[in-house]
């Protein structure tokens, strides 16, 4: 789009650069113009001259007369159509300056556009970047935010296995505190045994 623009703006430029060529062509015409119709008030003047000379010479000027009246006449013709070719000249210069005018501002406004056009895609540019920026910052936040999760499912899972542990030892210890109990019992028991013995012996030697 933006090589479109800036493509338009260049045939714009030599579009204008045509119309002032064009412009100097028609000041060209119309100078050339400007000469003729001088020629023609010259021809016309040396003919009006020439009729009266004829007129003077009396009848041998009759032919003259007649050639100078008609030169006069084409003088004037080419008077009036240099004029008219003048007329036409002013019209095609007033329309040239009138297109040039537009070509110039369209070309100004086609490249505003077109930098406009530039500077939008180079922000659009930018704002991808950022974007493509932001999404990859998310995705490290995503991974990390996994790491974490993971992390802390393994963190549960340890500490299940020390509780785990640690109701074992509880049981374990319970069950030799019965055991020791048992067996203090049975100390006291034996050591009770002992003492009848004992007792029984000592009874036995004196009677």
């Amino acid at each position: 789009i933006i090589e479109g623009i800036y493509q338009a703006t260049k045939d714009s430029q030599e579009n204008l650069e045509a119309m002032r060529e064009l412009e100097k062509l028609s000041g060209q015409i119309d100078k050339i113009v400007d000469a003729i119709a001088n020629v023609a008030i010259q021809i016309s003047m040396l003919a009006v001259t020439g009729a009266v000379e004829a007129a003077r010479a009396g009848e041998y000027g009759k032919g003259f007369a007649v050639v100078s009246s008609d030169i006069q006449n084409l003088a004037s013709d080419a008077a009036q159509n240099a004029e008219q070719i003048k007329d036409l000249v002013k019209a095609i210069q007033d329309q040239i300056l009138f297109v040039r005018s537009d070509l110039a501002e369209i070309a100004d406004n086609s490249l505003t556009e077109a930098e406009k056009a530039r500077s939008t895609a180079e922000n659009l540019d930018r704002a991808e970047q950022d974007m493509s920026k932001v999404l990859r910052g998310s995705e490290e936040i995503r991974s990390a935010a996994e790491e974490i999760v993971t992390a802390v499912s393994q963190a549960k899972t340890g500490i299940d296995q020390i509780a785990t542990a640690a109701e074992e030892a509880k049981t374990a210890t319970a069950q030799a505190a019965a055991a020791a109990k048992q067996q203090a019992q049975g100390a006291e028991e034996l050591a009770a045994a002992i003492e009848e013995i004992a007792s029984t012996a000592d009874e036995l030697q004196n009677g």
